[in-house]
């Protein structure tokens, strides 16, 4: 765990808010006295799974419903027992 004081906290804030979003915790200090700790927020899993989908194109979001981009189906005659096969690996 990082410390420092407030008056470097003022003067390097991007830098410092920057590490506690990667996961640093950041004691403050008043006069060689902590007062306060500066950390990242808690993501859930879901929301993960959502800012992964995202991040890989798989879906798409406009401040509503996160809209799931269709998969592309395969050409040419269906074989329902092929497609279930290759599924279940």
């Amino acid at each position: 765990m990082r410390t420092v004081n407030i008056a470097t906290l003022k003067a390097k804030l991007s830098e410092y808010v920057r590490l506690a979003k990667r996961g640093e915790r950041i004691r403050i200090l008043d006069r060689r006295r902590a007062v306060a700790e500066l950390s990242g927020l808690q993501v859930s899993d879901d929301q993960r799974i959502a800012q992964d989908l995202l991040r890989a194109g798989q879906a798409e979001w406009h401040g509503g419903k996160p809209q799931v981009r269709p998969m592309k189906l395969r050409k040419g005659p269906a074989n329902i027992a092929a497609a279930v096969l290759e599924d279940r690996g």
